[in-house]
């Protein structure tokens, strides 16, 4: 036996339970009651006073969109993504050149796999043109297909070389009816393309240039309405759809409203659950994102469709952009990065803000951020669950342990944070992924290219 942890409480999905766990060849291989006779291991932890959770699988990264550094970004920024007991990342398609060929995605696979710390998985994008390619870049393992129904540019084009173009009605429709041949997932930015340029030329219009203009500039309906057309169109087609960074509490009701006839799942984030409007006016280009952060009445409402249990999964977003490309928005909040950092704050916040503050469970947690995730994505039951068989990726939680966000201490050239100054009650001590310690003692463990690719079980 390799490993033997004890004395802390695991989270499995059928709740919270004080046993011992056992690891061998990357796998788990035991669950045993305390006080049963153990085999003999080569190492122990001991995991007293420890909450052990399965590792959180982010299923929303942009590790290499955001600015022009993505191997160091890739090798640092998954630092951090394993210091913060992220155990496996899905990396967006935003990259020089987009994975949305054949080609692309497994040069992007190749850039990944050199530098990654943690296990990943891919998305290929949806411009539009590569309908006929769609098959092939599942069987190469793309998890998942990204779709942007808006975009900053008025023509609708991607707003810089390593983005996505908006997909117009019929482009969505057709996507979804090929990806239905093979069960493919899409995953779907839904704002309502014409809504958001008509708010943003009016502001600018205006001289409108401050940050609540942002606010302004992406209004609920935007969201609801897309959010109601991608329902539509899940039900004619059948496919499996999923919903990106939900902002809207009437957008989230109205998904979960329509599972009985619809193939669909979506996530949140944590700044949709932490911030709000006013917090954005306060903090400025470092909190704008898009969608935006919403008035409180929206981020209360939210929590309680994720109270209710409602919600699949939560994600980061994360965007690394410099601090430079932030701190342009200072004159003009048009011109801050479109996006927030997220993955080293993911599983921590969350817990404070979830389980400490408002009394999530902690199974209700561990679904969330790894078994809901890894379901929904075709990685469950390898990942997402302490399981007989499953990877032994896990995340040690000591719950008496508070720290504050600096973004000056995160991993990757994105330092900075939406949460700084905030507290965090609970912070993630030791990370494993297959059963090998990869953050340990404040330090991470593993060379760049540690990681491994992974894909849906179809393709496993």
């Amino acid at each position: 036996m390799e490993t033997l942890i004890m004395g802390g409480i695991l989270v499995t999905e059928s709740g919270e339970l004080r046993a011992e766990l056992a690891i061998d060849g990357g796998k788990i291989v035991g669950i045993f009651a305390p006080g049963c006779a153990l085999p003999a291991a080569d190492n122990v932890i001991d995991a007293s006073g420890l909450i052990v959770m399965p590792g959180a699988i982010d299923v929303h990264t942009h590790f290499t969109g955001s600015h022009d550094f993505p191997e160091q970004e890739l090798r640092e920024g998954t630092q951090g993504a394993a210091a913060a007991g992220v155990t496996t990342i899905v990396e967006m398609p935003h990259s020089l050149p987009p994975a949305t060929t054949l080609e692309n995605f497994n040069w992007k696979r190749g850039l990944l796999a050199e530098n990654v710390a943690v296990d990943f998985a891919m998305w290929a994008g949806l411009d539009g043109e590569n309908v006929h390619q769609l098959a092939d870049l599942d069987a190469a393992g793309a998890i998942a297909f990204k779709a942007f129904l808006c975009s900053g540019a008025p023509n609708g084009e991607a707003t810089d070389l390593k983005g996505l173009p908006r997909l117009d009605d019929d482009g969505l429709l057709r996507a979804m009816q090929t990806l239905r041949k093979f069960d493919g997932l899409i995953g779907i930015h839904s704002e309502n393309h014409d809504i958001l340029i008509g708010a943003g030329s009016e502001l600018r219009r205006a001289g409108r240039k401050d940050i609540r203009a942002h606010a302004l500039a992406g209004p609920e309906i935007a969201e609801v309405e897309a959010v109601n057309r991608v329902l539509t169109l899940a039900q004619e087609t059948g496919a499996r759809c999923h919903i990106v960074h939900v902002s809207s509490a009437r957008a989230a009701q109205n998904i979960v409203n329509a599972r009985s006839t619809a193939r669909v799942s979506f996530e949140t984030c944590p700044h949709y659950l932490i911030l709000d409007e006013e917090d954005l006016v306060r903090i400025g280009p470092n909190a704008r994102c898009g969608p935006p952060i919403r008035p409180r009445p929206v981020v209360d409402a939210l929590w309680s469709v994720v109270l209710a249990g409602d919600v699949d999964m939560l994600a980061s977003d994360h965007c690394p952009y410099l601090p430079e490309q932030k701190a342009a928005g200072l004159e003009s909040i048009w011109e801050a990065g479109m996006g927030l950092t997220g993955v080293e704050t993911l599983g921590p916040m969350f817990f404070s803000e979830g389980h400490v503050k408002r009394g999530l469970s902690l199974s209700e947690f561990a679904r969330m951020t790894a078994t809901g995730p890894a379901k929904t994505f075709g990685l469950y039951p390898r990942k997402g669950t302490i399981s007989i068989g499953s990877d032994a990726d896990l995340a040690f939680y000591n719950p008496n342990e508070g720290w504050t966000v600096k973004g000056a201490a995160f991993h990757g050239l994105g330092k900075w944070s939406a949460f700084e100054g905030l507290h965090c009650q609970g912070k993630v001590v030791m990370t494993l992924i297959r059963g090998v310690p990869v953050y340990q003692d404040g330090k991470i463990q593993v060379a760049p290219g540690f990681g491994q690719f992974i894909t849906r079980a179809a393709h496993q």
